[in-house]
């Protein structure tokens, strides 16, 4: 088939025109980066660590990305021997990042903040969200049961918040 220079003409342009519109169509289609979420609790060492590392699996079993991060109020380690062996049995260490002290600024950092017990008082977290959750050295089974469905209704929230539907 002949083309007339008008098709020729015509037809490069369609050409040039879908090839413009491709770096657009791929800027749209870039995810967003993921949600930073901040566990806070008294000592940093038992429930923010357990949260955070529980929330890390969890995403990763659903594909989720998500940046967790946990912090105490006055650092100190309250694991108990019973509770570590718990984790260690369910897969979850929460030694796995280092023991680290809320900072000024840290839940500005975030996009949630959620804090346990009194720690939801400290200064800087007027906006985290106050989890309830059973003490994991006493009553490891209902702390266990406490946090299972805020994790997950946690993940559908950052789920909806993906810019891809990743």
């Amino acid at each position: 088939m002949i083309l007339s220079p008008a098709d020729v003409t015509r037809r490069t342009t369609v050409l040039a025109l879908l090839l413009l519109a491709r770096p657009a169509a791929a800027a749209q289609a870039k995810p967003c980066p993921p949600p930073r979420v901040l566990f806070v609790c008294p000592a940093g060492s038992v429930k923010s660590a357990i949260a955070r590392e529980t929330l890390k699996h969890a995403a990763s079993r659903r594909g989720l990305a998500v940046v967790a991060q946990s912090r105490g109020v006055t650092p100190e380690d309250h694991a108990s021997p019973v509770l570590a062996a718990h984790l260690r049995a369910d897969g979850i260490d929460p030694a796995a990042e280092a023991l680290r002290r809320l900072e000024t600024g840290d839940s500005a950092q975030a996009d949630i903040v959620i804090a346990f017990d009194e720690a939801a008082q400290a200064p800087g977290l007027e906006r985290a969200r106050a989890w309830d959750i059973p003490s994991w050295n006493s009553q490891y089974e209902g702390a266990r049961a406490a946090l299972a469905p805020k994790i997950e209704a946690l993940l559908d929230e950052v789920a909806a918040r993906s810019c891809t539907g990743a």
